[in-house]
């Protein structure tokens, strides 16, 4: 039995030695211990996952929102700027509210369809996303807040990251922001919120005569959106400055221009000055634009680009039947009497309403004055000093059948819109080709796939450019200029490119002649 013991514990002992030996050996039965005993796992960083957040540069930091937001300042859609969208975003949508007091939330930004890629929009953004309906009218477009009477009102920006890739399908083609609530109700990913306050008075801007005598001529629709918003100098005539009526039919010379929309919008919308002055001396008018349609659509003088030296536009043949074209800008304006616009009211309205707005301030009527007789021209700017209704005494101009069909030039003194013309456009084309004779020029749209095709034939060859330093020579015949605005994914992916790097619309254009053969290749233009 004791021989047994001793085996045993023997063989406890030897194996004891070898298993310290295996863990390295020397450091006794305190080692050994130290070495076996489970330690406690360590516990992780938690993961920290950044807020959804909004801000605007038109917030300060009071929680004010600046007057130029509202029709107490230009009326400029406010700057956006957001961060850390849930995982998974794939398109945006964005609703601005206003809680009169009352109970009944209004909407006064309805738009959607923002890709995913965006982080922000800058101030005045247009033609990024889908526009909806505001609660203001049928107006697709930013409708800045415009509340009745004095007193604090409250703002709520609601920025939506939602599941679904743009486009986001509608069963209408006006989204309302309640519609737009209920379509995206089962694809929010997360939302991001921005309040502001703003203070109106009893004297607030957007509420003068003056400011009402522009804002109640416009003449405004869902297809025609046209805003006017009024700080202490000037209303701002906001436009896309496209008509609701057909336009560049009948022209017999062109460019081969074509109408698109522009960004005449909130601070980059057309001044008229709210108290016209009478200029000491007559201002010049020869070139460019001198006023504003009650349709958004600007005015400009008879005469071609450069001055009356070189030619009336309608005597050239150069106007369709509406009195416009399109000019170097790809923008449509007219060059007399807009008489398709005139055409949507009986002829004594125009009277006692203006059809326009010059830009000196003073208002511009139809063919008669307000006693229904015609309209006499002063040996000035083509005015006269009869009374007028709905815009400011003192002096009016009248459209006519004689050039200079509107005004030779400002019995008043201009806004700086007259000076700084140049900065309202953004040519994207070079001057496709020297004025030439054309005839059956029409404008229609392609109901297949929704292309603009602007059709004409000519009796001679001509040259053409996409960029100015190539050449294409076109022979005789029948041709098509087709173009369409890009949206969405296609939209985004030409804005990617260097070239167009700052800018937010882009056209796809197609050359084609009489038997559908490409005349030139295609191309993208931005601006």
């Amino acid at each position: 039995m004791k021989l047994n013991t001793f085996s045993r514990a023997s063989l406890l002992a030897l194996f004891m030695s070898a298993l310290i030996s295996a863990c390295g050996g020397g450091g006794g039965a305190a080692e050994i211990a130290q070495t076996t005993t489970p330690t406690t796992p360590t516990t992780p960083d938690p993961v920290v996952v950044s807020a959804f957040t909004l801000t605007s540069s038109e917030v300060g930091q009071d929680g004010m929102l600046s007057s130029d937001a509202t029709c107490d300042g230009s009326g400029s859609s406010p700057s956006l700027t957001w961060r850390n969208a849930p995982v998974g975003t794939k398109s945006f949508a964005l609703l601005m509210s206003t809680d009169p007091g009352d109970g009944v939330l209004k909407y006064n930004w309805v738009n959607y369809n923002l890709p995913a890629s965006l982080t922000g929009l800058t101030k005045n953004s247009v033609l990024v996303g889908t526009y909806g309906a505001g609660s203001d009218g049928p107006t697709l477009a930013y409708q800045p807040p415009c509340s009745q009477g004095p007193g604090l009102k409250k703002y709520k920006f609601t920025l939506y990251a939602l599941s679904y890739p743009t486009p986001l399908k509608t069963a209408t083609s006006t989204v309302t922001g309640i519609d737009l609530l209920s379509l995206m109700a089962n694809g929010i990913l997360g939302q991001a919120t921005l309040e502001a306050g703003y203070s109106r008075t009893s004297a607030s801007t957007g509420a003068s005569n003056a400011c009402q005598w522009v804002r109640n001529s416009i003449q405004a629709s869902a297809q025609v959106p046209v805003s006017v918003n009024c700080d202490t100098q000037y209303a701002y005539v906001s436009s896309k400055g496209l008509p609701s009526h057909a336009m560049m039919n009948g022209i017999t010379a062109t460019n081969l221009q074509v109408p698109t929309a522009q960004n005449f919008w909130g601070s980059n919308g057309w001044r008229i000055p709210l108290t016209p002055e009478l200029a000491v001396n007559p201002v010049s008018a020869v070139d460019g634009p001198i006023g504003i349609a009650v349709n958004g659509v600007p005015i400009f003088n008879p005469c071609k680009q450069g001055g009356c030296q070189n030619g009336d536009t309608k005597v050239l043949g150069e106007l369709d039947i509406c009195n416009g074209h399109a000019g170097r800008a790809d923008d449509y304006h007219y060059h007399a009497a807009p008489i398709c616009l005139m055409a949507n009211k009986p002829d004594g309205y125009w009277n006692t309403h203006p059809v326009g707005w010059a830009l000196d301030g003073y208002g511009i009527f139809g063919f008669n004055n307000a006693d229904g007789q015609i309209a006499s021209r002063d040996g000035l700017c083509g005015g006269n000093t009869s009374s007028v209704s709905n815009a400011p005494p003192g002096y009016s101009y009248h459209v006519s059948s004689i050039s200079p069909y509107i005004l030779s030039c400002f019995r008043g003194v201009p806004s700086p819109d007259l000076a700084n013309q140049a900065t309202k456009f953004s040519p994207m084309r070079q001057p496709p080709v020297t004025p030439f004779g054309v005839s059956n020029m029409s404008l229609t749209t392609d109901t297949a796939d929704s292309f603009q095709v602007l059709e004409f034939t000519t009796e001679k060859s001509f040259v053409s450019t996409e960029t100015g330093k190539d050449s294409y020579t076109n022979s005789a015949g029948t041709y098509k200029i087709r173009y369409k605005a890009l949206a969405d994914v296609d939209l985004q992916t030409a804005l990617t490119k260097t070239e167009n790097k700052g800018k937010s619309m882009c056209w796809v254009f197609q050359f084609k002649n009489g038997t559908g053969a490409v005349s030139q290749p295609d191309v993208i233009y931005c601006k």
